[in-house]
């Protein structure tokens, strides 16, 4: 059975990075409000999340001058998504093998972009 661990980031936790990123640094509160233009969610329920994203070592926090956590991404959103990339890909070729490989390669030889040449390159660099 493939490992069920590839899904990095949750709905919800994807909402609040992408705010966390966009922020720089953020509260629960802050990130609460800009939620809240989306749709109706519990202050506990980022508060929770957050805590999470920070035990996962996704997000770091200090405690500033009130009392309440300020949090910090961990890594940029580009070096989050190359990281996560990475792991998925790396366990998707761990459980599937050749026929992960060979898909690879037919989405790559029959992609419409400028990219394909590189894509190529670098999915030999990963198969090394």
């Amino acid at each position: 059975m493939p490992n069920e661990n590839i899904k990095v980031l949750g709905e919800l936790e994807s909402e609040i990075m992408e705010i966390v990123w966009k922020q720089e640094q953020s509260s629960v509160r802050a990130v609460l409000l800009e939620l809240e233009k989306v749709r109706k969610i519990a202050y506990t329920t980022v508060m929770t999340v957050m805590s999470r994203l920070h035990d996962k070592g996704v997000l770091k926090r200090k405690m500033d001058k009130s009392g309440a956590f300020v949090y910090v991404a961990v890594k940029d959103k580009k070096s989050f998504l190359a990281n996560a990339s990475e792991k998925i890909i790396k366990n998707f070729l761990k459980e599937y093998g050749d026929v992960a490989v060979a898909q690879f390669v037919d989405i790559i030889e029959t992609s419409n972009t400028n990219q394909s040449e590189i894509w190529k390159n670098k999915l030999r660099e990963l198969l090394k």
